[in-house]
């Protein structure tokens, strides 16, 4: 009721602002102060709405608006390229690692006007034998970021494989074909940038002559870097998944492969035979490539089995380039708490993880995963990080405080234990004191551990022949005694 007299007084007065000049400036800067709150980011005006929203002759209220409906009209011109001609939208297939994440964009194009909407979007999916769409479950490892609704999930396993789409009420994109994989470190080829002075360099696009498709390497920016103030470590990422400069192969239809890559620099030497071993290639199959306009990963779930049984797409690995970076570690992020004047009540140290009362939640930070492991005298073992920290930075491996060098571990143990480039620790003829407790850690902070118990296990060897001829033995045995007993009760009867 306070505040409706307010507007009717200011009403009033805009009737005799000549008489009234100075009384009706302090009003209204005694109304945009009740109206001003203290948590929110954005200023509000003498009305109570935002600020922003009702720019007027303030430019730096006027060029907010303008970019807000640049980015809307840019959204609408790549949705229209995206659609293309046949006014349809392609799916996209893409590849995850077990222990690495992805990140799933909403297409949906929303206006300034509507821009509350966005609250309303939904992510639905279906595991990879599902029959019907449901809600995604978000937990710490499933976050959707608060203002362009990107699903993010982190620490993948196989069962995030499946199909996800975004909708907003009627409004629905197309939608995204996940599959996770094992990470096996032979099907990865270590490969170096075009610019460094030795290969191997990474592999250059195929045209397969007999089918009109396209073999590449699908590319994307580097990582973050592992650690901050000294030198670390980074990878460059493949194009959904973060597990290091990942490239992944994936294959094309030669119509809808739009490559940067110059048309000397593809093989088009390259023909596939038919054998006896591959399947008779079909057209819908072919077809298949034509809907997935962005392609299709050799290792989806949704590649023809009649493709990926080919040669040059069955043999061709996936590539990963590692690098070296060293940035400079970011200053406190603290959050401040001003009164009416401008004076500060609060401060909250976010990177020390306090937050003030004013605050949105900050998000859940995924719980330190451990992990026992069991291994064999003798035996290689191989140790993956059981856990992530909802980032894409590298894994750094540690033993106690002792931080594992992959160049100082690999020379000291003569090869016997190494760092994958992959990020997991192999150890090769495992021995009695390699028990310990390894920890991995993300920008110096722990993700997991693992408790490694190698033991000694005594092993039978049976020969096949040895134990047959055991077995009819025993069988025997077990006859004559049965005869036995049969006739030495006749006899007894009589």
């Amino acid at each position: 009721m306070h505040y409706i007299q307010i507007a009717i007084s200011m009403l009033l007065l805009t009737q005799t602002i000549a008489l009234f000049g100075d009384s009706l400036k302090k009003l209204r800067q005694k109304a945009s102060e009740v109206y001003r709150t203290q948590s929110s980011e954005k200023s509000l005006n003498f009305l109570g709405h935002i600020a922003s929203d009702y720019p007027g002759t303030n430019p730096k209220y006027l060029k907010i608006n303008e970019d807000l409906w640049e980015n809307y009209y840019s959204c609408l011109r790549a949705q229209q390229n995206y659609i293309g001609d046949n006014l349809s939208l392609s799916p996209e297939a893409i590849l995850g690692f077990e222990g690495g994440n992805v990140k799933l964009e909403c297409k949906i194009c929303v206006s300034p006007l509507e821009a509350e909407l966005m609250e309303l979007v939904v992510w639905q999916w279906a595991a990879k034998d599902g029959l019907h769409l449901e809600p995604v479950e978000f937990h710490e490892n499933i976050i959707l970021s608060p203002k362009e609704k990107t699903l993010h999930i982190y620490n993948l396993d196989s069962t995030h494989s499946g199909q996800y789409m975004c909708t907003l009420g009627e409004a629905a994109t197309a939608p995204y074909f996940l599959t996770v994989i094992s990470v096996n470190d032979s099907n990865f080829d270590a490969v170096h940038n075009q610019q460094a002075p030795l290969g191997p360099y990474p592999k250059v696009p195929e045209y397969l002559n007999e089918y009109n498709l396209v073999l590449d390497t699908e590319w994307s920016d580097w990582s973050t870097c592992s650690t901050c103030g000294i030198v670390g470590k980074k990878h460059k990422l493949g194009k959904y998944f973060f597990i290091g400069f990942l490239g992944y192969c994936s294959v094309y239809s030669k119509e809808t492969k739009s490559t940067t890559s110059k048309e000397n620099e593809i093989n088009t030497n390259f023909s596939v035979s038919h054998n006896k071993t591959i399947r008779t290639v079909q057209n819908a199959d072919f077809e298949l490539f034509n809907v997935f306009k962005f392609g299709i990963p050799c290792n989806s779930h949704i590649m023809p089995i009649s493709i990926g049984e080919l040669p040059p797409v069955r043999t061709r690995n996936n590539e990963i380039i590692t690098g070296f970076c060293k940035l400079k570690c970011p200053t406190n992020e603290i959050f401040l708490v001003k009164d009416k004047h401008g004076n500060v009540i609060e401060k909250a140290n976010n990177s020390a993880g306090i937050y003030s009362m004013l605050q949105p939640l900050p998000p859940l930070e995924p719980p330190v995963a451990r992990q026992v492991i069991y291994g064999v005298k003798g035996k290689s073992i191989i140790l993956s990080c059981p856990g992530s920290l909802n980032t894409d930075s590298p894994i750094q491996w540690q033993i106690g405080s002792k931080k594992l060098i992959p160049e100082i571990i690999s020379s000291e143990s003569k090869g016997r234990i190494f760092i994958t480039i992959t990020d997991r620790i192999r150890i090769n003829r495992a021995k009695i004191s390699d028990s310990n407790v390894y920890s991995c850690w993300q920008h110096d902070e722990l993700a997991g551990t693992i408790r490694l118990v190698v033991e000694k296990k005594i092993e039978f060897n049976f020969n096949h022949t040895v134990m047959l001829i055991g077995i009819v033995v025993i069988l025997v045995v077990f006859l004559k005694i049965f005869v036995k007993a049969i006739v030495g009760r006749k006899y007894a009867k009589v």
